[in-house]
């Protein structure tokens, strides 16, 4: 719910192209693009208003967020944006709770859904009021990054680099 909404709405709101995200307990990771030079904004607002929905939503107010957990890479090649891409993707993975990233509970983009279908959000009953300026539902699309000749081509390659993520996890648990 909440945070795949208010990230749906971040990107639309600041015109930010999404790619992959992986969101855990205590942190999240995402690829994306930033056309028109707007994200410290974003991410402001990301990381603000989903502190606020959950924290009405757990009934507490404190800091939601650990201090100086935000940072952002400038990935030059499609190396590096295939890397960090799988990296993202893998991290329930190398954390030791999940052997696939598909098994994943929490919120995790298959790299299928890039450039095919648009992932619907629908507004969290709790913070948002049912008749504020947030709309009732949203969509978020996934896009291939800038520097790949088609989404087919990125899904294929990040699947393959997230495939081999999952085999080294696999045998480093092994051993």
């Amino acid at each position: 719910g909440v945070f795949l909404y208010v990230l749906a709405a971040a990107a639309r709101r600041f015109c930010i192209k999404v790619h992959a995200f992986c969101v855990l307990s205590n942190h999240f990771h995402l690829l994306v693009t930033d056309p028109d030079a707007r994200l410290p904004a974003f991410e402001q607002y990301l990381d603000s208003l989903v502190a606020r929905a959950l924290n009405a939503t757990l009934g507490r107010w404190e800091s939601f967020w650990a201090p100086s957990s935000y940072s952002a890479v400038a990935l030059i090649s499609r190396v590096d944006v295939l890397d960090k891409a799988a990296y993202l993707l893998a991290n329930p993975i190398a954390a030791g709770l999940v052997r696939r990233g598909r098994e994943w509970p929490g919120l995790w983009s298959d790299p299928a859904q890039i450039g095919v279908s648009a992932i619907e959000a629908k507004r969290p009953a709790v913070f948002f009021r049912p008749n504020g300026k947030m709309p009732e539902t949203i969509e978020l699309e996934l896009t291939p990054p800038p520097g790949f000749s088609s989404a087919e081509e990125f899904r294929g390659r990040l699947s393959e680099a997230l495939a081999a993520r999952e085999q080294q996890a696999a045998r480093e648990l092994e051993s």
